[in-house]
């Protein structure tokens, strides 16, 4: 159950247990607790903060918020000892220099934990790169060996004693029939056989064929054959 009451919010804070100890102590020396003099402390900054609400922003505001503090505590140290005791400035020093060491560590903190997290962010970029080059060889080796298995049964296929394969031997054809084959008329057939040397003629006749053969003609049988 709360304890804040109705309009009132519990705050809780990291702070350095032999500085706060020694809050405390300077607190009820002075007849007061450390939650009033924390409240103080706000109030006297919430009041600072209206007057310049303007002048806040901008790149260099962690520096605007560390001026702030330091006002508030030599404010409140001021206002403090004029009640008990007129302040020195060896106590303020002694603040400030506390407040200066307790930035520093915070900023180191901060930078470690970012140079941590970059390093992190890097080993796992290079583990997932490492992983993906494993990867790309492991797929490379898978495709290299199916398309040597394919070679090798369709080398095993064709060495096949049971699998021939027959090519139908291209019977003689006439004048005619070359001429129709090679889509030519005789005439040009019979000019180009008398014009031509005989591997020029098969030359001319590979050309005209659709299937790219080449024809010669036979003297003893009067017919056309293809040229072996």
């Amino acid at each position: 159950m709360s304890n804040t009451g109705r309009k009132k919010k519990l705050a809780s804070f990291n702070c350095d247990q032999r500085i706060w100890e020694q809050f405390i102590a300077c607190c009820n020396s002075k007849g007061t607790t450390a939650t009033a003099t924390l409240i103080g402390f706000i109030e006297l900054y919430l009041e600072d903060y209206q007057d310049k609400l303007d002048a806040i922003g901008g790149n260099d505001l962690d520096e605007r918020l560390e001026s702030k503090i330091k006002a508030s505590v030599k404010k409140y140290l001021v206002a403090s000892n004029n009640i008990n005791s007129s302040p020195t400035n060896e106590t303020i020093k002694a603040i400030c220099s506390r407040l200066d060491k307790l930035e520093s560590e915070f900023l180191s903190e901060s930078n470690s934990n970012q140079t941590t997290a970059i390093d992190d962010l890097e080993q796992k970029v290079e583990g997932v790169t490492a992983r993906m080059t494993q990867l790309a060889e492991a797929i490379i080796k898978i495709q290299n060996y199916l398309n040597n298995q394919q070679k090798r049964g369709q080398k095993s296929y064709y060495n096949n004693s049971s699998f021939k394969v027959h090519t139908p031997r291209m019977q003689p054809l006439t004048e005619e029939g070359l001429a129709k084959r090679l889509g030519v008329s005789p005439e040009s057939v019979r000019k180009e056989r008398i014009n031509l040397p005989p591997p020029l003629f098969v030359a001319w006749c590979k050309g005209k064929d659709r299937a790219g053969l080449g024809w010669e003609f036979n003297e003893n049988t009067g017919l056309y054959q293809p040229a072996s």
